[in-house]
């Protein structure tokens, strides 16, 4: 008797695709206890990104404006392409504290697939007590001086047409080190309270 393959009935087949993107994307991601002043800290940044995501809406209609006026006008100006550049720096700068704060940076899941996760909150620990917080406070401090050196200088882009007031995108380096520090402090919050039980975790 010749063998069949078994046919599915797709029909009563369910799969919540939203879910297995989910599980997926952050298959790699540590889910630490949630403690009042991590969500506090959070809760305050996550209002900030939501503040910023706009940029990337503003963003799309600059380019096609750009575009309509280049190629249909014939008309191009250099502070509006400018415009688009400054705005990709900011949502590009802010986006690296917000996947610090929803754990969606990238990993080297070969590895931290293989660790215990006591092994792994450990490894969390020290890379953001010597490795991202004194990097955070060398960035911040130089950064400071140098958007004080270009307002007092007046600085403006160096093109013709181009915009003033170049101090205000340096500052960005500023706003953006200090909001990574933030979500660094949230997360290192999450994680003592998982190693430590300091702070108290918050009940589920």
């Amino acid at each position: 008797m010749a063998n069949q393959d078994p046919k599915i009935d797709l029909e009563k087949v369910a799969v919540d695709l939203e879910k297995v993107e989910d599980a997926s994307a952050r298959s790699h991601a540590l889910d630490f206890p949630r403690t009042f002043l991590s969500d506090l800290i959070e809760r305050f940044l996550g209002f900030f990104s939501g503040v910023i995501n706009w940029l990337w809406i503003i963003l799309v209609l600059i380019i096609v404006v750009n575009v309509v006026m280049r190629y249909a006008l014939g008309v191009n100006y250099v502070w509006v392409e400018e415009v688009q550049w400054h705005i990709y720096a900011v949502g590009f700068m802010l986006g690296i504290g917000y996947a610090i704060v929803h754990d969606s940076h990238v990993r080297v899941d070969v590895l931290a697939s293989t660790f215990r996760q006591r092994t792994r909150a450990w490894i969390e620990l020290f890379c953001i007590v010597f490795i991202l917080f004194p990097l955070v406070w060398i960035i911040v401090s130089y950064a400071i001086p140098f958007v004080e050196a270009s307002w007092r200088r007046g600085e403006r882009s160096s093109a013709p047409g181009g915009l003033g007031n170049r101090w205000a995108i340096k500052a960005v380096i500023v706003v953006a080190f200090v909001y990574i520090g933030l979500a660094a402090l949230a997360r290192l919050i999450r994680v003592t309270a998982f190693l430590f039980n300091f702070p108290r975790p918050r009940a589920s």
